[in-house]
């Protein structure tokens, strides 16, 4: 093109170039696998019918000229035809990002609403994602089109006449200090640009340019995509998370296509240096690439030495480099290196620079070969000079003068390609484009915001006006900083350090905040910290204040890849940073995680895309899976006829199977989601309000029944299950609590006998082990035969001997079935055995404790749901004094309400994200969590109830049905009261695991000594009234419960003084959690410490005998229905024994089969006849005398006759006594015989055998009681 003929707006250069060039290819846009890479292209001509398509479906939606257009499409050719539809329609475009989540699309709301835009296009596969979540927006009332629809349109035949003048679009850009803002760009602007930008390029009509910048972004819209557009050659483009995760394929495409231009910001480049491999480098070809430019962020000088040294083998040449300078409000070029010119590289004096002053050291032309980093020193590439009509100069920051060469002030330009301003925004406008020096009022400036200063015509940038960092009167540059870390620490990521002042602090502070290498996250983090001061101290003689170490992607950056260091700031101060490790000088300590105690291991075992940390990934899936649950359930999901018909119907499963939400933490290899803790939570608690059903049915799948084959299965299982389990299809269940076991877990009947092959011979019944009757495999657990503790066993429901049986009809959770299970003699292959042998019981507790966590999460959701409904009738229902929302006692109840869900939402955010980081929780956080979620979700529901009123009785109001499915939370898992018991057990016996975690991980030291006070206090104030609660075995057990309540509390308490003081939650929740833990110690002792006596059971038997003669036997029948009644509630149990109770089959006393082996151990206590009785009597003092001896405090009198139950016997001290006792008679002992046999004397007759004449080692109760137990004991489950 002549400069006679140039069109003057990019519509007119598209008519041209369809004209010229129509037939030449202008884009291909690749995509798919590395090893499958697909290339779709387009013609000039093409596009030119696509754009006209596009305008037409912009028309036939009333869309005039001028009026703005949100631009939501994916990177691709779709993308390039809206552009320039929206510009053929006379509309100004407005690119954005397509929201990953909804908080995104919060942010694009912001945008359309300061845009004025009524019309969105975004591509076909966001169209429905987008529109759900546009409803949840303030731009909900914008049309939202999809870009495909366009195709089926006939194309405009003139697209409409604007002037240069008119505004083509707003670049929204956030820079890195302030908040997003639409810098208003003209035809004009852009037609001058692109002009400077081919004077600087030098292409030619045969040129070809590779990408993979974001479109959205003024760099890889106008200087990609636009510029070939101008030039009339091929762009070879690809999404820029192609690049994060695969930057060998930007060099890869550079080599097939023979490009001779690129550019991208300095991290590419270093990030090539360091994830290209020598055998990936050997199959390229970069010889054919002249034109290289470098801009976005500061250019390095070691940059560019590395990447001409490591990528000279491949052909590419040093002085293809381009260094530049360039922003949105300049269109986008302001200044570049050309070929003419040699890159030009200044040592400046480090210290003077600080002054703001310009002392030359050395001056380089060229690409170094050497590294130019000396101590003393910073190294300035020069960013080239400008052309044409553009101006280019520095004002003093005093004087608002003109700058001399070698001054440092705040870089303005002046010409054409200066942007109009900020669109609505004439104060900002003014301030940043109409600037006027002093003496000269007749031009008009834009103020850059960065420093620099200029040299022989040659522009060096040194920072950013508002990223200076001020340290004892001298001046220090962020960029020095952080680029002091990407070369003195490798294990950082590149361009992932910001370095800033603290503005919350009286005192000057330093903060430095780096993400660490994801390969990294398992290394010494005490040891990068080390490294990371050195450095700076190294390069600046500064030190740091504070350090903080994340994971890789979580320092926000400016949509150009700018570090965005007010923002990190911000969110530092928010918590809303993922933290691995920090140090604060203040504190004089490094803490792993936030305040943490102990170091913060990342999880293992799932696969990221590098592209992203492992939270940004799972959070995105975790967007995307809940908005699908919502919308599903409002057009697949029918709750009522799930409960009344007491089954989940096939579709809704397969539809979750498909989704992936039946095989979530499963990691990607293996098909599986591969979500942690945390995206789980969040998961179930969705689910949670949708359906408590649906929420228990993927929550426990996910935990109970996938847990123990992913963690514990041995390799060749867990690879042929997980696929299946994965997808869906093949669901798991858990079958582990029995008809006499429920929340007496070690009461656990059911036998699993060796044989001599190896193979398990498992006899017994299972109960409540909830979908097994759909399940394709089953975790099943039972006691080893010979007494050596209890394997765990993945069974398949097909195997002789295993038989599901009847289901049992439940109050709530109606469609989830819940079965017994039968077990007669079932051979099981030990290559279905799930960890080693006798650890089945840690490999059910390990699950048990994720599904607690999970049924908090659940908690979460239900009690979001209720407040949901309670809010709505309201805000709706009018009373007497006006609405019920008014009322005070409503707005009491929905209150606490709040300050409930947001204090549980904490703890379980906490606790996932613990677990995420591989932190070892103490089992008692995860027990509180489930009885917290428990208890409360089931007061909400009540509240909820009697908020609606007679509403809330009404089957169809939905109140009744959450009522009886919340019920069962306070059971499951364990009943509530017994959990309590167990947790205060662990507490006043051994356990000093929570404390230590208050004191260490929450830095509640305060709370930590109060509990342990609390505990000994209650314990001695329950043995001083012993008498009055029935003996001192029943006190311990009434201490128990009451140090538990109050255990509970403290927890939470404080989990909640750590989310207010990040501001996570309001002062309302911390307020409600102190109030909660108050009110359960003045209850503890008040209730340890009663005046009057409790109810003995004698007399409540006098009692229920009174009542049973007042109302009769009234149990009911139908005639030709079953209505079997628990034996333990029937009252005639015998009469009904044998209909459908069936009793738990006894162990086999000898295996069946030619590989039988040696018999077991007998499980019946022996007579004391056929034993050796001074044994038999050895064991029993020894017994005698450890008991007198630990439970001295409590005063008992023991003989060989005393029961377990008499002594207050729990499972704290049955693992206890039985590590002593196997210590002391060199044998090893299961600690559930206590409960197999009841007395001193019984277990001494089953115990004598087993030490062969050992004469025990002389007694030691326990050397240190406040040392913790290496046991865990095992709590109920339902």
């Amino acid at each position: 093109m002549t400069t006679a003929t140039l069109p003057t707006t990019l519509g007119e250069l598209l008519q041209n170039r369809a004209a010229t060039r129509g037939d030449h290819t202008a884009y291909v846009f690749l995509s798919g696998p590395p090893e499958q890479e697909r290339a779709e292209s387009m013609t000039f001509s093409e596009l030119d019918v696509r754009a006209r398509r596009v305008a037409a479906l912009l028309r036939q939606n009333a869309v005039d000229v001028g009026d703005r257009v949100l631009l939501l499409c994916r990177p691709g050719l779709d993308y390039v035809g809206a552009f320039m539809g929206c510009l053929y329609a006379g509309a100004i475009a407005v690119p954005a990002y397509p929201p990953r989540n909804r908080q995104h699309m919060v942010r694009i709301a912001g945008i359309v609403e300061n845009a004025g835009a009524d019309t969105i296009l975004c591509s076909a596969e966001d169209h429905a994602r987008c529109s759900t979540w546009l409803a949840d927006t303030d731009a909900s009332g914008s049309t939202l089109l999809d870009v495909g629809g366009a195709q089926a349109l006939a194309p405009v035949d003139s697209p409409a006449g604007v002037q240069p003048s008119h505004i083509a679009f707003l670049q929204y850009t956030s820079g890195t200090t302030g908040t997003p803002k639409g810098v208003m760009v003209s035809h004009a602007n852009l037609i001058h640009n692109l002009g400077l930008i081919r004077e600087w390029l030098a292409y030619d009509e045969s040129s070809t340019i590779v990408s993979w910048l974001p479109p959205y972004h003024d760099m890889g819209l106008i200087g990609v995509i636009l510029t070939s557009l101008y030039g009339g050659f091929r762009s070879v483009l690809m999404a820029p998370e192609r690049f994060i995760q695969h930057p060998y394929l930007w060099l890869r495409a550079i080599s097939q296509y023979r490009a001779d231009l690129t550019g991208a910001p300095d991290f590419a480049y270093r990030m090539c240096c360091r994830r290209i491999s020598d055998e990936q480098l050997a199959t390229l070809d970069l010889s054919c690439l002249r034109a290289a430019y470098n801009g976005a962020e500061s250019v390095r000088a070691s940059t560019l030495t590395d990447f001409s040294q490591r990528f000279a083998a491949a052909g590419f040449a040093a002085d293809g480099f381009l260094p530049c300078y360039g922003l949105a409000e300049g269109t986008l070029y302001v200044a570049g290196r050309t070929g003419q010119h040699p890159v030009r590289t200044l040592c400046v004096d480090q210290a003077a620079l600080q002054r703001q002053s310009v002392v030359l050291r050395n001056e380089t032309l060229g690409v170094s070969p050497q590294p130019l980093d000396r101590p003393g020193e910073r190294v300035l590439v020069s960013v080239g000079r400008t052309d044409g009509e553009q101006q280019v100069i520095v004002r003093d920051l005093e004087t608002n003068a003109r700058c001399d060469d070698r001054t440092i002030g705040e870089i303005c330009v002046a010409g054409p390609s200066v942007a109009a301003g900020y669109w609505r925004l004439d104060e900002q406008t003014h301030s940043t484009f109409r600037h006027t020096l002093a003496g000269d009022r007749d031009q008009a400036f834009m103020r850059t915001g960065d420093l620099g200063f200029i040299l022989d015509d040659e522009l060096y940038v040194t920072g950013r006006l508002k990223d200076m960092v001020i340290l004892a009167g001298r001046n220090y540059y962020s960029e020095d900083i952080e680029y002091a870390l990407i070369v003195g620490v490798p294990e950082l990521v590149p361009n992932g350090c910001a370095a800033f002042m603290d503005d919350q602090a009286d005192a000057e502070r330093l903060i430095v905040v780096a993400e660490v290498e994801r390969t990294q996250r398992k290394g010494n983090l005490d040891s990068f910290i080390d490294a990371i001061r050195q450095a700076i101290w190294n390069r600046l003689d500064i030190g740091p204040s504070r350090i903080v170490l994340v994971s890789p992607g979580s320092v926000p950056k400016t949509s150009s890849g700018k570090v965005r260091r007010s923002t990190c700031r911000t969110q530092l101060h928010d918590g809303a940073l993922t933290i691995l490790a920090q140090w604060d000088v203040d504190a004089g300590t490094q803490t792993p995680a936030p305040d943490r105690g102990q170091p913060a291991r990342p999880a293992a075992g799932v696969d990221q895309p590098a592209a992203n940390d492992r939270r940004r990934d799972d959070g995105a899936t975790v967007d995307e899976l809940n908005d699908w649950l919502r919308h599903y359930a409002r057009t697949r999901i029918d709750s009522r006829t799930i409960d009344e018909r007491r089954t989940i119907p096939p579709h809704v499963v397969l539809d979750f199977g498909n989704r992936g939400l039946l095989g979530m933490p499963i990691d990607r290899s293996h098909g599986g989601l591969g979500l942690g803790h945390r995206e789980m939570a969040r998961v179930f608690a969705q689910l949670a309000a949708i359906d408590s059903t649906l929420a228990f049915f993927v929550a426990l799948n996910n935990t109970l029944g996938i847990v123990p084959i992913m963690q514990h299965a041995q390799p060749t299982l867990r690879d042929e299950l997980l696929p299946s389990l994965a997808s869906g299809r093949m669901l798991a269940a858990f079958a582990i609590t029995e008809p006499a076991a429920g929340s007496h877990v070690r009461a656990i009947a059911s036998r699993a006998q060796r044989t001599a092959s190896g193979d398990w011979l498992v006899s017994g019944t299972k109960r409540w082990s909830g979908s097994s009757a759909w399940a394709g495999i089953i975790n099943v657990f039972a006691k080893q035969a010979d007494g050596t503790g209890m394997v765990g066993l993945a069974v398949r429901p097909g195997t002789p001997g295993v038989r599901i049986g009847a289901e049992e009809l439940t109050m709530g959770v109606r469609g989830m079935i819940q079965n017994s299970l039968h077990l007669d003699r079932a051979r099981i292959g030990d290559a279905c055995r799930l960890g080693d042998i006798g650890q089945g019981m840690s490999v059910a507790q390990h699950a048990m404790n994720i599904a607690r966590l999970g049924i908090a999460a659940v908690s979460v959701g239900g009690m979001k749901r209720c407040a949901q409904l309670m809010h709505r009738y309201g805000a709706r229902r009018e009373v007497a004094t006006g609405l019920l929302l008014d009322n005070p006692l409503s707005r009491l109840r929905l209150g606490e309400l709040r300050d409930r869900i947001d204090g549980l939402d904490a703890l379980v955010e906490h606790l996932a994200t613990e677990l995420d980081l591989g932190v070892a929780l103490p089992e008692d956080c995860l027990l509180i969590a489930k009885i917290l979620g428990s208890e409360l979700l089931s007061q909400s529901a009540d509240e909820l109830m009697q908020f609606l009123g007679g509403r809330g009785y009404i089957e169809t109001n939905f109140a009744p049905q959450i009522f009886r499915d919340a019920r069962l939370t306070r059971i499951f898992e364990g009943p509530t009261e017994t959990l309590l018991v167990h947790l205060g057990s662990r507490l006043l016996n051994g356990s000093d695991e929570l404390p230590r975690y208050l004191e260490s991980a929450l830095g509640a030291g305060v709370l930590a000594t109060e509990l342990r006070e609390l505990g000994a206090r209650l314990s001695q104030d329950g043995l001083a009234n012993a008498a009055k609660l029935g003996g001192a075995a029943h006190a311990a057990v009434w201490v128990n419960y009451w140090l538990g309540t109050i255990a509970q509390w403290g927890l939470l308490l404080a989990v909640t003084e750590r989310a207010a003081a990040q501001q996570r939650i309001g002062d309302g929740a911390l307020r409600w959690a102190q109030r909660r833990y108050e009110l359960a110690i003045e209850a503890a002792q008040r209730q340890v410490g009663l005046r009057s006596a409790l109810t003995t059971s004698a007399q409540l038997n006098d009692w229920a005998a009174q009542i049973g003669l007042e109302i009769g036997a009234i149990e009911q029948t139908v005639p030709g229905a079953s209505q079997l009644v628990d034996p333990l509630l029937d009252a005639n149990p015998g009469e009904h024994a044998a209909a459908g109770m069936p009793d738990t089959p006894d162990a086999p006393d000898t295996p069946a089969g030619e590989d039988a082996g040696p018999a077991p151990a007998p499980i019946a206590g022996e007579p004391a006849s056929l034993l050796d009785r001074q044994q038999v009597h050895a064991v029993e003092q020894w017994l005698i005398a450890w008991l007198g001896e630990r439970l001295k405090h409590r005063k008992l009198r023991l003989t060989r006759e005393s029961t377990f139950a008499e002594i207050g016997f729990d499972s704290i001290l049955a693992v206890e006594m039985t590590i002593v006792f196997s210590e002391a008679f060199s044998v090893s002992v299961d600690p559930s015989a206590v409960w197999d046999y009841p007395s001193i004397r019984a277990l001494a007759a089953h115990l004598a055998p087993r030490t062969r004449g050992t004469a025990p080692a002389p007694i030691v109760a326990h050397a240190d009681p406040d040392a913790p137990s290496s046991h865990a004991a095992q709590p109920s489950i339902l």
